[in-house]
């Protein structure tokens, strides 16, 4: 499949369509720059039968009239940067957020768990520092997080698509501001019920250095018998998964919190943290404990343990996971 390799990409620039198979105007007064350092791949997802099978009694396996196209599905890989408070929302609006409020606006993206939600498809203008290409229908398929004490809060995205081609489209051209968190900023707390943005009844937990996060969305490309090469359509096709990773110290907050007799135990974590201009980011999750290895490694010094969660759905609240962002955008563009 042709591709460009990662940190191909010098801009990326995105808006939300009207509606499946309806590119979205991008241009310099519309759309949204993504401020990371958009370091990124675009795989033009063309798959190819060179009809290698069709035997024509010559030595030649791949005669040089039979090849075909057989599908296109495009998939835009922007790698984990820094996350904009702005801008992250975005990523949660494609799979169903909503956003109330006013100045910060509260985009809460709370996965329904008996049914299935309502897609947001987006377009992307991207450019590899000469060439531009508009990738349309696009949906995340994965979202990741991660922070550590030493650096900003990341999150990158892998987005499926119908189509990617050439374009002439110009990226916007305001440049607002982007409000960032640092790793620092971030705190864990355990609840003993399913966790809300207040922290009602949550108990911090300070021992915890760094955590990532990887969430498959179910988000999945629907192709068919329907004339043409691109898919009919995207859905949620498979489950809601994630795996949340803590590395924490190696002490006895570890030790009565992450024990290692509470692998198979239902947890409930909130970790959460806020700018000095109250925006800010919640995780809340309910979350089964996979494993625990003990004096897994040496950080700065510090002997820490790693814990390894999987999502679980929690009967007596309904949810499994609710992702909540405070920003100053007002509405997806």
């Amino acid at each position: 499949m042709p591709s460009y390799g990662a940190k191909a990409l010098t801009r990326i620039a995105t808006s939300s369509q009207s509606a499946f198979g309806t590119a979205a105007a991008i241009g310099t007064a519309t759309g949204e720059i993504l401020f990371t350092e958009t370091t990124g791949a675009l795989d033009l997802g063309v798959t190819v039968d060179l009809g290698e099978t069709t035997s024509v009694g010559k030595r030649t396996a791949i005669q040089a009239t039979r090849p075909t196209i057989t599908g296109r599905q495009p998939v835009l890989t922007i790698a984990e940067g820094p996350a904009s408070m702005r801008t992250l929302p975005l990523i949660l609006d494609a799979v169903g957020a909503a956003v109330t409020g006013a100045g910060p606006y509260t985009w809460t993206w709370s996965p329904t768990q008996g049914d299935v939600d309502t897609l947001v498809f987006y377009s992307f203008l991207v450019e590899d520092g000469v060439q531009k290409y508009l990738v349309r229908d696009a949906a995340p398929t994965e979202i990741t997080f991660s922070a550590d004490a030493n650096g900003l809060l990341q999150a990158g995205a892998t987005f499926a698509a119908t189509t990617a081609a050439t374009s002439a489209l110009a990226f916007p051209t305001a440049l607002p501001a982007q409000p960032m968190l640092a790793g620092r900023l971030l705190k864990l707390s355990t609840d003993t019920n399913f966790p809300d943005k207040a922290g009602s009844g949550a108990t911090d937990y300070t021992s915890i250095t760094a955590f990532s996060l990887t969430i498959s969305t179910g988000v999945g490309m629907i192709t068919a018998l329907d004339g043409s090469l691109t898919a009919a359509t995207a859905a949620l096709t498979g489950s809601l998964d994630a795996t949340l990773t803590l590395t924490v110290a190696s002490n006895s907050a570890a030790g009565t919190t992450f024990p290692i007799t509470d692998i198979a135990t239902q947890k409930y974590l909130r970790l959460f943290g806020t700018t000095s201009d109250s925006y800010g980011v919640w995780i809340l999750g309910s979350w089964e404990i996979e494993n625990i290895v003990p004096l897994s490694s040496d950080q700065d010094g510090l002997i820490v343990n790693e814990v390894t969660c999987r999502l679980a759905y929690d009967t007596t609240s309904g949810k499994s996971l609710e992702i909540v962002v405070d920003s100053p955008l007002s509405a997806a563009p």
